[in-house]
């Protein structure tokens, strides 16, 4: 069906900590800058931002507790 890996199950949750930070950004720039432009894109937009960050981590944790990527071997690195 699908090809998940670790690496994948990874980049999602890398996405969604940037996502998050995005978020945050928008939130705080609205309250340090406040306009009412700026607040409406921040609402709108760190709504957004927020949402996806946290149907990637869910989906992440989903596809990690249902054993995807566990035939992926860990390769050690080189100061092991």
């Amino acid at each position: 069906m699908f090809n998940v890996t670790k690496i994948t199950i990874r980049r999602l949750i890398l996405v969604s900590t940037f996502t998050t930070l995005a978020s945050l950004f928008l939130m705080v720039a609205s309250i340090l800058f406040p306009g009412p432009f700026l607040l409406v894109v921040a609402m709108s937009v760190g709504q957004l931002f927020g949402t996806l960050s946290i149907v990637l981590y869910l989906l992440a944790i989903a596809l990690d507790l249902q054993g995807f990527g566990e035939h992926d071997e860990v390769v050690p690195s080189a100061e092991d």
